[in-house]
């Protein structure tokens, strides 16, 4: 908030934190869904199903577990906050979308021998990025 001074910004912080409190009590009922930790407002990750959340942590598994790479992929839902604008978003959705496109070629390569697992694979991550040349490239590959 870098138009207001330094207390007033605070001011709608905190008003802003108790209409996100006040909302989430209305969806989903008493909890606590915001929490305040070392003077930052975390989101209770045990309240929400997020599927980036979900992406993400398989794709953590994934580098202990192989099948965790199936679940990763499955997770991802398309584009972040796809149909948005906001300025802040576009640096995270090229993250996510990073992260998703080489989860998929690493699949598709271990699939390399049963070439219709890795082109289905290959063509659903499509179905998200259309345009995307190394999930193009990688077809390509599987296809040969």
């Amino acid at each position: 908030m870098p138009e207001p001074s330094r207390r007033l910004a605070a001011q709608r912080l905190h008003t802003y934190t108790y209409n996100l409190r006040r909302t989430f009590a209305l969806v989903g009922g008493e909890r606590p869904y915001l929490r305040l930790k070392r003077h930052q407002y975390v989101l209770d990750r045990d309240a929400f199903d997020v599927d980036l959340w979900t992406f993400r942590d398989a794709l953590a598994a994934a580098e202990m577990d192989a099948g965790a790479v199936y679940r990763a992929i499955a997770a991802y839902g398309g584009p972040l906050a796809a149909g948005t604008r906001y300025l802040w978003i576009e640096r995270f959705r090229e993250s996510a979308r990073r992260a998703y496109v080489d989860a998929v070629v690493a699949l598709a390569k271990e699939l390399a021998g049963r070439s219709d697992d890795a082109g289905r694979v290959l063509n659903e991550a499509l179905r998200h990025h259309p345009d995307d040349s190394e999930l193009l490239d990688a077809l390509a590959r599987v296809r040969r």
